[in-house]
């Protein structure tokens, strides 16, 4: 699977981390963030670069970090096909794309450390649509989805 990444000038180690991780695991990893520490870059400006990535179909998921992760949350939940969650838990960045079907995961790197990115990362990528829950509530949730994209299709000119 193909992830892409993007961390901002408040995240940018934790992003290092994060993607060195992600290609040990065998992911390939587009970074389309900081590259180097002295040519800074914003949440304004990351966001919209993997929304767009992933809206063209280059990448299933993305991750993009900030300083809460809100920032990126918001910017990347303003394009059409980008459902962007913000977590701060490996259970709820599961949850994420077991429920809501979150295709970007945010996070905030000065709310969480190095071995809950990664946790939040691995819960996130390895987690199935659905799992955990019965047919009943799996139908729910796959309802809601499509509620969501009926909602985004009449809001998203």
């Amino acid at each position: 699977m193909k992830v892409v990444v993007a961390a901002e000038v408040c995240s940018f180690e934790l992003m290092k981390i994060v993607k060195q991780h992600l290609i040990e695991q065998g992911y390939e990893v587009v970074d389309l963030g900081m590259q180097e520490a002295d040519k800074p870059m914003m949440f304004y400006e990351t966001a919209p670069a993997v929304a767009r990535y992933i809206q063209e179909g280059k990448a299933e998921r993305g991750i993009l970090m900030c300083g809460t992760g809100n920032g990126v949350c918001q910017f990347a939940n303003k394009f059409k096909g980008i459902y962007a969650g913000l977590s701060e838990s490996a259970t709820t960045a599961r949850l994420h794309w077991v429920i809501n079907r979150c295709n970007v995961l945010c996070m905030g790197a000065w709310v969480v450390g190095q071995k809950v990115a990664i946790d939040m990362v691995d819960g996130w990528l390895n987690a199935k649509i659905g799992e955990g829950f019965n047919e009943v509530r799996r139908k729910v949730q796959a309802d809601g989805f499509e509620k969501l994209k009926q909602l985004e299709n009449k809001h998203f000119k």
